[in-house]
Formats: structure tokens, C-alpha cells, sequence
């Protein structure tokens, strides 16, 4: 898989920084990616016969319904892989040198999974002792939910996300993609970051644990705190008012309004009708949904989802539209901003990957743009 050559520099980090990810979840595959975009060289050690999680998230790229995971190519872009069997002395030989040569170590999975598996986490420590270590787990080292199966729908169940979004009168609804999982991935990058600088302040290496399920509880801190303090927690519709989601002539638009946005989304669709005392309170709005909704579309279905998001925005309203991933290829801020690489996957063809999410700009560049 090739990279085509980008304008864009995301490298900070001296190139021979390097990572070893021993084991491969969503969540330590997106720091290392990131890892690779700040100029390390990272390599994926992943066991032989190991079912590899990336592997299972669709959707898949090709005709094929057996093609690569398009996540897959996404988080692996640019990583060395190396498949070996831990309890084979060559291949257990293999790992320790990249151990003792190893910057940043990302473990993911728990003690005793990688025990059965033959390798023992102390000697993974001992053995990369000048190494930032950061350790993932899905919900925790030790406890009782250790040995559950974990994947973003059972962690946005368990963290209460599903209260942001569906109908209370409907099954509950995940949200799209791996906001949960991405969250865990950027709170290990932020692990990373500071690690290898305490290290280049004070010469000491160190390590750090966290898991998938605290990174939900990091997110969504208002569940946790309504709960410590012995209040009722919400329930799907309990606040009405939003999420509203609605259809537009090109898709969807969403208006995440709270009670006080209400006087602005009702100026912004100039609809006299929603003045009906049936929405004129979250509790009215929320037991009336269905014909608000009804109401909101009659004006929304024949806009266009960006037309009401303009108008949205110029009130301060929260809200959003649900991006295509033409919408979002075909975006004139990212593509200003040069924020695809082009890349050429094996037996599919050429098409473009999200690069880093920021821009390395030096001192010298703005001084070329202020004199242009």
C-alpha cells in the first residue's frame, strides 16, 4: 500500500522515534496512526491466528464483500507488520529487540489475556525500561468485567450515549462510527505526548494505564456526575427539544437545540404554527415529537441540509447535518486545508485516507504568508 506525496507536514516527533504496538484495538491503532503522522516509525506485532479487530469493521472497500477493512487501511497506513508466534524462541527473540529499541510501547488487552497468550506484561516492562508504555484495555486490568467482549455499540450502552440519540418510543440507536473509541485513542496519544516529554525533561521513562470504558465516563461526565450527586438520570426524550433530527431535500439535518435555542429555531424556520402551546415547553415538545417533527420537515424537505445549517449557525443554534462522505471529500475547508492522503490499495484502486488533524507551521511560513 503506497502513499502518494502530500503538501501537508504533520512531522514533530525525530525520525527515529520508535513504536511498537503489541496487540491491535480501534483505539491504539488511532494513536499510533497519529503516532506515525508526528514522524515515528511504528511496527504492529500481532499474533499468529490472532483474529485482528480491524479486520471485522466494515465497511470494506472493493466489490468484494471479503475486501479490506477500510478502518484497516485508514489506521495502518504506513506500519511495518510482523506476525509471529510468542512462544517460538526465534519469534520471541524478534520481539525483544524491538522491545530494547522501542520508544513507545501500546499494549492492547489485559494481563491475562496476554499471559495466555505467552507473554508476560512485566517482562514486556522490564525489557523496554527506556520506553513510554501506555497499556489499553476495554474495561479495566482487573474486576469483573475483564473477560466481557468489547466493541464501540456495547461501550456507548454502557457509558449512556444512547441518550443522545432515537426515539424514546423506538429501540436504542448507537451513535455513527467510534466517537467512544477515538476518544480512548487520542487520550493515549495525550498519555504518549506527555510521557515522551517528561522523558526528554528528566531522562525517565514511564508508563500509563487506561481504559476504553473510562475514556466514555472522560466524555460523558454529566452521566457520572448526575448519578454521584443522586439525581434522576435522564431517559430518551425526557429533555425534548433536541435532538431533532429531520429530512432535508439532499439528506438529513440535525438541530441539537436546548430550551433556550427554541424562540431561535422557530425564527429560523418561520413557521407560525410551532407558537402551538403543544411545543412551547422540552416536556410538551418531547410527549408532541412526532407532529413537531412532522411540522419542522414541512419546511426542511425542501431546503437543502447545508442551506439549514447556514441559517442555524448564524443564530448560534448547536446543530449539524449528516455528511456523505462526498459531502466531506468535496469540503472546501478540508480541502484547503489539504486534508486527505491519496493512497493505493492493493486489488481496489487509488482513493484518499483522513490525514492528521493539524498542520505543522513554522515561523518561516508565516512570514511567507504575510508577504504574500
Amino acid at each position: 500500500m503506497s502513499t502518494a506525496d502530500s503538501t501537508r507536514v504533520t512531522g514533530l516527533l525525530p525520525a527515529s522515534t520508535r513504536v511498537v504496538e503489541l496487540g491491535e484495538t480501534f483505539s491504539t491503532a488511532l494513536a499510533g496512526r497519529f503516532l506515525e503522522r508526528l514522524g515515528a516509525h511504528v511496527t504492529r506485532v500481532v499474533p499468529t491466528g490472532e483474529e485482528v479487530e480491524l479486520d471485522t469493521l466494515g465497511p470494506r472497500l472493493g466489490d468484494d464483500k471479503h475486501g479490506p477493512s477500510a478502518a484497516g487501511v485508514w489506521l495502518r497506513q504506513n506500519k511495518d507488520t510482523i506476525d509471529l508466534d510468542p512462544r517460538a524462541p526465534e519469534a520471541r527473540a524478534r520481539l525483544d529487540d524491538l522491545l530494547d529499541d522501542a520508544d513507545v510501547v501500546l499494549i492492547a488487552g489485559t494481563t491475562s489475556r496476554w499471559s495466555e497468550k505467552g507473554i508476560d506484561l512485566d517482562d514486556v516492562r522490564r525489557r523496554a525500561s527506556g520506553a513510554v508504555i501506555g497499556h489499553v484495555t476495554a474495561w479495566g486490568d482487573d474486576g469483573t468485567r475483564t473477560h466481557l467482549r468489547s466493541n464501540e455499540l456495547l461501550l456507548q450502552a454502557a457509558g449512556g450515549f444512547m441518550n443522545l440519540i432515537g426515539s424514546a418510543s423506538r429501540e436504542p440507536v448507537r451513535l455513527g462510527s467510534h466517537p467512544l473509541r477515538a476518544t480512548a485513542g487520542l487520550l493515549v496519544l495525550d498519555g504518549v505526548m506527555i510521557g515522551l516529554f517528561h522523558r526528554q525533561s528528566t531522562g525517565q521513562a514511564t508508563s500509563f494505564e487506561t481504559s476504553e470504558f473510562e475514556a466514555a465516563a472522560h466524555l460523558e461526565w454529566k452521566i457520572a456526575s448526575v448519578f454521584q450527586t443522586g439525581q434522576p438520570i435522564d431517559r430518551r426524550g425526557d429533555e425534548g427539544g433536541g435532538p431533532l433530527v429531520a429530512r432535508t431535500r439532499d439528506g438529513h439535518f440535525g438541530l441539537f437545540f436546548t430550551p433556550r435555542d427554541w424562540d431561535g429555531v422557530k425564527e429560523m424556520l418561520g413557521d407560525p404554527r410551532l407558537d402551538d402551546p403543544r411545543f412551547a415547553t422540552p416536556g410538551s415538545r418531547a410527549l408532541h415529537e412526532r407532529e413537531l417533527k412532522e411540522l419542522v420537515e414541512e419546511t426542511t424537505l425542501p431546503m437543502s441540509k447545508k442551506e439549514l445549517y447556514a441559517r442555524a449557525q448564524a443564530r448560534s443554534i448547536p446543530s449539524g447535518y449528516v455528511a456523505t462522505m462526498s459531502d466531506l471529500l468535496d469540503s472546501p475547508q478540508y480541502r484547503a486545508r489539504d486534508s486527505f492522503q491519496r493512497v493505493e490499495v492493493p486489488g481496489v484502486g487509488a482513493g484518499e485516507i483522513p490525514d492528521a488533524p493539524w498542520a505543522v507551521r513554522t515561523i518561516d511560513d508565516l512570514d511567507e504568508e504575510d508577504g504574500a
